[in-house]
């Protein structure tokens, strides 16, 4: 006679293997039911669909876990500021060419707060604006790593340059006290000029350099940047990298900032990253939604930051 076997015991176990493997925890469900079915009943097949063990194992996760553990996440998770109050604007990973509605990416709003966003227009436009300029940076960068055209600091900085404005997100959503976000802003900023820089030929030495006109100076490398590309928009840039800290004193100063500014900051921010991505991809995801758009919101033209004449 078999040993009766203690599945909830075995799922646990083969669930600390793959968390020690570094397995993520959506992909979990389903390389425990292939370990243990290979334990129980080697060289067997099995079908997702109507197999019993993998929906016992299913099961057993999806009370071990939240939902939200087990689902695929998001490409990327910004925030945009209504009022002064901070949502999750969370990037899909979207396969093939279906259609795009920009307000799903407004997750656990509720409908009211929706639909109260929506009937201020420059709110409105300015969340267009918002997705835009993420799905540009996202999806821009996740092109560039695949076609590896670009130097491989480049690519590196601006996905550390992606850290730090997830980080920020995650502060406005979640933290008490959001001053943190002004750190994150000035270093991603930082990551993503100088990528750009590095992309175009500058070595990280003479990046470094304050004698060159680099350094932490913001400024300066937004000037370095538009001298490298003819169409960048560096007045808004150079406007909103004005209204950032200093980033060397700003680590030793207690700030004193209101939510609004610090929103702005991040929005900024996730401005830029856009910016600096469209002049190296093929991602332009203003036209597209400009296709599919009326009367009402017309995004051919940005609101958000508001450009300088």
């Amino acid at each position: 006679m078999d040993e009766e076997i203690d599945l909830m015991k075995l799922v646990i176990e083969v669930d600390d293997e793959l968390i020690r493997e570094g397995v993520e925890p959506f992909q979990r469900p389903l390389a425990a039911c292939i370990r243990i079915a290979q334990r129980l009943q080697p060289r067997s097949s099995f079908s997702l669909q109507s197999d019993p063990l993998f929906n016992a194992v299913n099961h057993m996760y999806s009370e071990l876990y939240r939902s939200s553990d087990l689902h695929i996440p998001p490409l990327h998770v910004g925030a945009f500021m209504f009022r002064d109050v901070f949502f999750p604007l969370r990037i899909p990973v979207i396969y093939g060419s279906p259609a795009i509605n920009p307000v799903d990416f407004l997750a656990d709003i509720p409908e009211t707060q929706k639909r109260w966003l929506f009937t201020d227009k420059q709110s409105g436009l300015a969340f267009f604006d918002q997705v835009i300029d993420l799905m540009d940076f996202v999806y821009g960068l996740n092109d560039l790593e695949k076609t590896g055209q670009l130097p491989d600091k480049t690519v590196e900085w601006w996905y550390l340059a992606k850290q730090q404005l997830e980080a920020a997100a995650a502060t406005v959503l979640g933290s008490f006290n959001k001053h943190a976000v002004i750190q994150n802003c000035c270093i991603s900023t930082e990551l993503l000029l100088k990528g750009a820089l590095i992309a175009k030929g500058i070595d990280e030495k003479t990046l470094a350099s304050k004698k060159h006109g680099y350094g932490h100076n913001l400024e300066k490398l937004v000037d370095k940047t538009a001298g490298q590309l003819p169409n960048f928009d560096t007045a808004t840039v150079l406007l909103v990298v004005k209204q950032l800290p200093d980033y060397v004193k700003s680590r030793y100063v207690a700030n004193d900032f209101s939510r609004l500014v610090l929103g702005s900051f991040l929005m900024n921010t996730q401005f830029i990253g856009g910016e600096i991505l469209r002049h190296f991809s093929d991602r332009s995801f203003r036209s597209n939604f400009t296709a599919a758009t009326d009367n009402i919101w017309n995004l051919s033209h940005r609101t958000f930051p508001k450009p300088t004449k």
